[in-house]
């Protein structure tokens, strides 16, 4: 596993990370031993980046029973508001959103605390007296996170708030792979120009780079009719690459120095450990 400088955070990631929103997998009856099974192997292999959120159901319960069995310290991010309904992104709420996660991943302290959606949030409602950036910088005075980032697929108000240079870190995700670029134009500039950790999430594209039967549904899903001959058309020329489809993927994303790592949604061991595979390969070229 390589290992790439998290922007001005200090932080040195791995280039392949785990993602939380489906550690347990299938069975509801496993759930907890797929996660610690998934963690396990994801220490073993050198990943030492967790990223989770309320959002994703059991996902910070499983990992704070998880941790205590590994050796390696993961750096734990996590996020508040998108759930529960109406969450208000208010500096109270903030703080309460992340004590709770706190509690449930067993740790004292997350390496970052970010905005889940920034555009539910509101770019006035963070940034004004009393809300969200307020309650994360009180997080960070409280001793309950090192760093503090935002999220989500609003690529001008990732890239506005990005600019601001209040926040370290910076996830995008559905928006940067080989057949949708958004985030180059625009946040990745801005979190270069303010030195931001970037972490790149969903980058199988919600199925389109997993070969099987459900990939033609999932092209169907998210492109046009008349765009559906451009994205096979990718896919046809990664499919060429020495390398699976999903593991190539990752290498045209890790392509991108301004990318600090590409974050794994695995739901077993075999799936982290083909894709972590990626993170041994050359990185595959732009065209």
């Amino acid at each position: 596993m390589r290992y790439r400088r998290f922007g001005r955070t200090g932080l040195e990631v791995s280039e392949v990370s785990l993602g939380g929103a489906y550690l347990g997998g299938s069975d509801p009856e496993r759930a907890e031993e797929n996660a610690r099974e998934i963690i396990a192997r994801a220490a073993e292999l050198g990943s030492n980046y967790i990223d989770t959120a309320p959002l994703y159901g059991e996902s910070q319960r499983l990992i704070g029973q998880a941790l205590p069995e590994v050796d390696t310290s993961f750096y734990i991010a996590t996020k508040v508001g998108f759930v529960p309904e109406g969450f208000d992104y208010k500096r109270d709420s903030v703080l309460r959103s992340l004590e709770r996660s706190l509690e449930l991943l067993g740790v004292e302290k997350l390496a970052v605390a970010q905005i889940h959606e920034v555009n539910l949030a509101g770019e006035d409602r963070i940034l004004e007296s009393g809300g969200t950036l307020e309650g994360l910088r009180e997080a960070q005075k409280r001793g309950w996170c090192d760093f503090i980032g935002i999220t989500g697929r609003a690529i001008s108000e990732l890239a506005r708030l990005a600019a601001t240079r209040e926040f370290d870190a910076v996830l995008c995700y559905h928006d940067y792979h080989p057949c949708v670029q958004l985030a180059a134009s625009a946040v990745l500039p801005a979190a270069a120009e303010s030195d931001m950790g970037v972490v790149i999430a969903t980058p199988l594209a919600g199925g389109i780079y997993v070969e099987g039967a459900g990939q033609a549904a999932a092209v169907e899903k998210w492109y046009e009719e008349g765009d559906r001959e451009r994205v096979w058309g990718i896919i046809e020329g990664m499919r060429r690459e020495d390398s699976t489809l999903p593991q190539s993927a990752f290498r045209w994303i890790l392509a991108d120095a301004r990318v600090a790592t590409v974050s794994s949604g695995a739901a077993s061991v075999t799936e982290l450990e083909e894709v972590v595979q990626a993170g041994d390969m050359e990185p595959l070229a732009h065209n």
